[in-house]
């Protein structure tokens, strides 16, 4: 439940920060406190539309991990189509929103829009190359921070959160604690490995401290994938050239209205 929690918690977290990330992006919010005046009414229906492709995609999971035989395997099914294919189609909602708000994409709207649908449907494989390596990449610090909180509260304080409690059914001392140890105990015992889903899905603790530093790491991901949108659309797009001529143009149009 903390785990399903932090899922659908993170959609309309990540929406705020790219959000504020793209005005900062392009120069159109003076600083972190304008967050709150930024805040339109059209952000609403975005969030709750992006909390409902989140529910699509949850099906996949909650049959997987929530249900066995047939159903477990349908849901294994569903994470990779139609998942993952949901996750990319609209992965870019919220940027293209932000960026129509802030008048870099609303020259001309409906194509910017389709633009982006084709660049999606033309690079799909790349983008889900990329997303995948955002995704090991975040799943892998959290890990790394994880476990060394875990080992320094174990350590300093005598807290055992995992791998602490882990150590204890086995009677080891503190002194003797590290992370070759662990490594070793692994080789040596490999139920202890069947353990560790155990306490991640039925301990407060583990949960806790877990759900913390998902959470913690999920703003690195979302910038990168907004930064993976910036990057397509100037790749493949020359959208740099094209919001520099823009620019111009307004600068010329400007300039002979004054005259």
């Amino acid at each position: 439940m903390a785990l399903t929690v932090a899922f659908f918690a993170s959609s309309p977290l990540g929406a705020l920060l790219t959000w504020n990330s793209a005005l900062f992006a392009f120069g159109n919010t003076p600083g972190m406190g304008s967050l709150r005046r930024q805040f339109q009414l059209r952000m609403i229906p975005l969030m709750l539309f992006c909390l409902a492709e989140r529910a699509l995609f949850f099906i996949g999971p909650a049959l997987l991990f929530f249900s066995g035989n047939m159903l477990g395997l349908l849901g294994f099914i569903y994470c990779f189509f139609p998942g993952i294919w949901i996750l990319v189609r609209s992965g870019f909602r919220v940027e293209q929103a932000v960026l129509d708000y802030a008048g870099v994409a609303s020259q001309e709207d409906a194509s910017h829009d389709h633009r982006t649908k084709d660049l999606i449907k033309n690079n799909f494989s790349s983008l889900f190359g990329r997303g995948l390596a955002i995704f090991l990449f975040c799943y892998i610090l959290t890990l790394i921070l994880f476990i060394t909180f875990d080992y320094l509260c174990y350590i300093l304080l005598d807290f055992p959160i995992l791998m602490g409690q882990l150590f204890n059914q086995i009677d080891v001392e503190i002194g003797e604690i590290s992370i070759l140890s662990f490594i070793v105990l692994i080789f040596q015992d490999p139920s202890v490995l069947w353990k560790i889903p155990l306490l991640i899905t039925t301990d407060p603790r583990v949960l806790t401290t877990l759900t913390a530093f998902i959470l913690l790491v999920y703003p690195i991901g979302r910038l990168a994938w907004f930064f993976t949108y910036i990057d397509l659309r100037v790749r493949l797009d020359c959208w740099d050239m094209e919001l520099r001529m823009t620019e111009v143009s307004e600068n010329l149009t400007f300039k002979e209205v004054s005259l």
